[in-house]
């Protein structure tokens, strides 16, 4: 599933293009997009709608529109968003057009058919993103609000970092990237993370977001930029994916664990 960066990369290069674009006309292939809301419904409610920009909120993308609605969209595990020339017919995977006003369209393409779009006048109205927590580069996210956080919790560290309740869009990837550079265990209970660790997590939290952003994100598999190029930050990978490896700081072997049924990689040496 994307991540932060992931969701990042597309939020920026969707905010180079969409401003000011209208949507002329809206085509759904395949409905199950739009979380039970009828076809006639949602081209209705998209009709002419101009954008204003594109956010993220966790691991979703919030599409402003000028008159103060929105659309928001999660890409769950294998969604994307392409802008392309005009096209006469759809391919295997696209699920939405939206057609604009300068003749291009904006294409909402899933292989597993996970994603979701839904539109809503309020932000407030849609409750996932009410759920969500901390976004982990903001100016909240401290040290100290990290320290005061994990004081709170008995979860096992990687787990803790992927709640979307507490801190909104890290994910499997990311975790275990994060906590190696750290040098903390992904199995250690959240609440005896403490001394100078927890400005230790803080501090790898955000440099390695901040690389993969810069990076253009990570592509394992499905994952594809708004222009269909892969991402980068695959290449500066140092855990994840790299089991019976050596560790690129103490040469043992890299670990494959299970948490919650998600892998986890780590060094048993440097993570202890």
């Amino acid at each position: 599933m994307p991540e932060l960066p992931e969701v990042e990369t597309i939020v920026s290069e969707l905010n180079a293009a969409l401003p000011g674009s209208a949507i002329t006309g809206t085509r759904v292939f395949r409905d199950n997009a739009l979380g039970g809301v009828p076809v006639a419904d949602f081209q209705e409610a998209l009709a002419g709608r101009v954008f204003e920009r594109v956010r993220r909120r966790g691991k979703f993308l919030v599409f402003d529109f000028r008159d103060g609605g929105h659309m928001i969209g999660h890409l769950r595990m294998t969604g994307k968003f392409i802008l392309s020339p005009p096209l006469t017919q759809p391919h295997a995977h696209h699920r939405v057009w939206f057609h604009l006003d300068n003749g291009r369209l904006l294409i909402f393409q899933d292989a597993r058919c996970f994603g979701t779009l839904a539109i809503v006048e309020r932000l407030a109205d849609h409750a996932p993103l009410q759920r969500l927590g901390m976004e982990p580069l903001s100016s909240g996210f401290t040290a100290k609000w990290v320290a005061a956080a994990l004081r709170q919790s008995k979860t096992p560290l990687k787990i803790w970092l992927m709640d979307q309740s507490r801190i909104a869009g890290l994910g499997n990837i990311y975790a275990s990237e994060i906590l190696f550079r750290a040098s903390l265990s992904p199995m250690r209970p959240a609440h005896t993370v403490t001394g100078g660790e927890p400005a230790r997590l803080h501090r790898a939290t955000r440099r390695t977001l901040r690389e993969a952003i810069h990076h253009n994100g990570t592509t394992i598999s499905d994952f594809r930029r708004v222009d269909d190029k892969t991402g980068g930050f695959q290449d500066f990978l140092r855990v994840y994916g790299k089991q019976g490896q050596p560790c690129p700081r103490c040469r043992a072997p890299i670990v494959k664990a299970r948490q919650q049924q998600r892998s986890t990689f780590f060094c048993p040496s440097c993570q202890r």
